[in-house]
């Protein structure tokens, strides 16, 4: 598993903070011997609210991106959507992207 988190609106103290999630994940991680690598930072400058998974079954690849967030809110107050097509040229491209910005991340160590 591989998440890139945003760290333009993160508090470093907050117990809620995408910092605080990639540490968690990284002793999950450990303790259960599961291979999960999360990058945090602020590429764009002013945050990242789109929201994507890609998975890949077999020969499917599929992407699920939307504004969807986590948090109980965004289910039920806010009016987010995540659209997920079986398309597998929207599925590279958005893997490219994103193993651009953690490359470029993991390399300038910019957060």
């Amino acid at each position: 598993m591989r998440l890139l988190l945003d760290s333009f609106f993160d508090e470093d103290d907050a117990l809620r903070s995408n910092r605080a999630t990639a540490g968690c994940l990284a002793g999950v991680a450990a303790a259960e011997h599961i291979d999960i690598v999360t990058v945090v930072g602020n590429l764009t400058g002013g945050g990242i609210h789109a929201n994507w998974v890609l998975l890949r079954v077999g020969r499917v690849k599929w992407s699920a991106v939307g504004t969807l967030n986590g948090g109980e809110i965004s289910y039920k107050v806010n009016r987010e959507v995540v659209l997920m097509v079986d398309q597998p040229a929207i599925y590279d491209r958005l893997l490219s992207v994103f193993l651009h910005d953690c490359y470029i991340l993991l390399h300038t160590r910019t957060a």
